[in-house]
């Protein structure tokens, strides 16, 4: 059995194929319009020539963004699921780093400049912590 999960966004859907223990067997990112969902119908099946019943697409539910794919897939006789994009979250909040990832951005942007005068006014004064404040004996 393969597994094509796929990623919806408002331009591309990006699918990530993947067998029974998990392992990475393809991946494929087209545009959103019919000619996309049809390249990516074809793809598998060429890639996958097994019959159809061993092919299952899991679409995140995005109904707004997904419908054209999943209207395709039906259409075409292909197994769907839907799959809550809360069941993903968890993952993605797990492997979210600070910070801008693409290096292309970064090197676009300039770097930022901090104020080499000194603040005006007084300095804050600095309190204590409450959890140091107060601590039972």
């Amino acid at each position: 059995m393969v597994v094509l999960g796929i990623d919806v966004h408002k331009h591309t859907h990006t699918t990530v194929a993947v067998d029974q223990v998990g392992r990475q067997l393809g991946q494929r990112t087209v545009r959103t319009n019919d000619e996309g969902c049809t390249q990516l119908l074809g793809w598998a099946r060429a890639t996958w020539r097994s019959d159809r019943n061993q092919r299952l697409w899991a679409i995140e539910d995005c109904r707004h963004v997904s419908g054209r794919l999943e209207r395709v897939l039906l259409a075409a006789g292909e197994r769907v699921v839907r799959v809550p994009p809360k069941l993903t979250a968890v993952h993605r909040r797990a492997t979210r780093t600070r910070g801008k990832s693409d290096p292309s951005t970064r090197s676009r942007w300039p770097a930022p400049r901090w104020p080499t005068r000194p603040a005006r006014g007084r300095p804050r004064p600095r309190l204590p912590r409450p959890e140091a404040a107060h601590r039972p004996p």
